[in-house]
């Protein structure tokens, strides 16, 4: 791997370029297939309440790129006008820079993309008697929630998506299977179970999953989600320690040494 990788990415469509456009810059040829899409689920009349009450929250906290494409296309329907006095979290720089493109000012970790990163903000240790609206998709870690309540938040929990299996062409299926991409980008749980799920189901045998399995990279953006690819069975395995453009622009430079040395 002396020379610049070829690099397969599996974000959804609507994020794919946020990492698709770095890579190019950096001189990596990428691809991006999807291993999950994104399912935009209905909002119910209590949850519309906490749309339209969105002015009586204190804190905002926005938890991806997805959560606040969604958020901001339901509040086009209710508030003309963001409201004042309400402040705005993300977890990320790319959930943050697409809040902003709409005209909402948030902050977010300075280092890190993780709920962990959020949570050591000074501004979200004391919540007492707080009202804070977590705008997130289904399921996930319930960290964030626990934590915020623990704080003494009134916390209210607003999932707007889903992810579920994209429907993938049978040449997608082949180049994110057997295509030429020695490394290969996944920066979720449920991208990893479903990588392996096409891996089995498409691939002829498993002694070829089990090579797919070992030659691999992956790149990953935390230790659990390591964790969880060890017992799921792959092994070429680094974490980027975050999901975005930097450290995964970072941890390709360490595989370049790696390959090198």
């Amino acid at each position: 791997m002396a020379h610049l990788p070829r690099v397969l990415t599996t974000r959804p469509l609507a994020q794919a370029d946020r990492l698709l456009q770095p890579l190019a810059a950096a001189g990596y040829t990428a691809v991006n297939i999807p291993l999950l899409a994104i399912e935009p689920l209905p909002v119910s009349p209590q949850q519309k309440q906490w749309l339209l009450d969105l002015d009586c929250y204190h804190r905002v906290v926005v938890i991806s790129p997805s959560a606040a494409e969604q958020l901001l296309e339901v509040l086009d329907d209710f508030w003309p006008q963001w409201p004042v006095g309400v402040q705005w979290y993300t977890v990320g720089a790319g959930t943050r820079q697409r809040l902003e493109q709409a005209g909402i000012v948030a902050e977010c970790p300075l280092t890190g993309d993780r709920s962990e990163d959020l949570l050591a903000l000074d501004a979200l240790q004391d919540l007492s008697g707080q009202r804070v609206l977590l705008v997130k998709g289904e399921g996930g870690r319930p960290l964030l929630e626990q934590a915020l309540v623990e704080r003494g938040a009134r916390v209210d929990v607003l999932p707007l998506y889903q992810r579920v299996k994209p429907r993938l062409k049978l040449e997608q299926l082949q180049d994110l299977l057997t295509g030429d991409y020695p490394v290969m980008v996944v920066t979720s749980g449920e991208g990893l179970e479903q990588y392996l799920e096409f891996a089995q189901q498409y691939l002829p045998s498993a002694e070829q999953v089990k090579q797919l399995q070992q030659q691999r990279w992956l790149l990953l953006p935390s230790h659990r989600l390591v964790r969880q690819a060890e017992t799921l069975g792959f092994q070429q395995l680094i974490c980027t320690e975050g999901a975005g453009a930097e450290a995964i622009l970072d941890s390709l430079q360490q595989l370049q040494r790696l390959a090198t040395d």
